[in-house]
């Protein structure tokens, strides 16, 4: 039965905390952009940039543009769909993995999507947006109905596969075709929080849980930290603005 186990869940993670609270982040960074007089619909990249955005050549020398371009969106559409996204996936990969493990999940993958980023759409041009910390969270929800489906119910797993599925497909394919949507972000999320997940121990597996989520979420930043590290070694040479 679903129900029992989803009860359970919420009892183990009653609310969604972090998640409620990095949508509140990305609106309130949106208002204050518009409060600075950005265009709502189409902001003017030099002015995402003066807020934090990711471009290479700035980015090599002021790296927490990795994470603040993580909370800037190009327009209220692109900040609509990205907090959209973020509601659906993030609520239950909160509860799967616990608030403080989610949100280890959520900002690692999304400094491995800024990071990645520099490596392909973000040599050239600004990159800003949510989305490689959302994939990040999606790959955490499949790593758990991939690798850990026998300790899922049946149809919630058939169920998330296919929606992950096609959601996952869906952007990556309009990435691809569209020319103005940051694939390498989606795609340095997406295989982060997979393997991020993979490592630490979900909540659905209380006994598990219990014994191992410290000592393997220590192991997953460890090891996050040290690939990143390498990452930032094998960046281009930097480019003159």
């Amino acid at each position: 039965m679903i129900d029992p186990f989803l009860h359970r869940l919420r009892q183990a993670t009653p609310h969604a905390r972090v998640t409620g609270t990095l949508i509140a982040l990305n609106l309130l960074v949106w208002l204050a952009n518009l409060a600075d007089g950005l265009n709502p619909v189409l902001p003017d990249a030099r002015e995402l940039l003066a807020w934090g955005g990711n471009l290479l050549p700035l980015t090599q020398r002021e790296p927490w543009r990795l994470v603040s371009a993580m909370f800037l969106h190009a327009g209220i559409i692109h900040l609509a769909f990205n907090m959209w996204a973020l509601w659906n996936v993030g609520s239950i990969s909160e509860r799967f993995y616990g608030n403080t493990q989610f949100a280890l999940i959520y900002l690692l993958s999304g400094l491995f999507g800024s990071l990645a980023s520099l490596f392909f759409a973000a040599r050239t041009a600004v990159s800003v947006g949510a989305s490689g910390a959302i994939f990040g969270i999606t790959g955490a929800l499949l790593a758990a109905i991939l690798l850990k489906r026998d300790k899922l119910p049946g149809p919630l797993v058939a169920s998330m596969r296919s929606s992950l599925f096609m959601f996952v497909g869906y952007s990556l394919f309009l990435g691809f075709t569209s020319g103005v949507v940051d694939n390498a972000a989606h795609v340095g999320g997406l295989v982060s929080g997979f393997l991020l997940a993979w490592i630490m121990a979900e909540k659905f597996d209380w006994a598990e849980y219990r014994r191992h989520a410290v000592s393997r979420a220590l192991l997953a930043v460890g090891a996050a930290l040290a690939a990143a590290f390498t990452l930032w070694q094998l960046l281009p040479a930097r480019p003159a603005l």
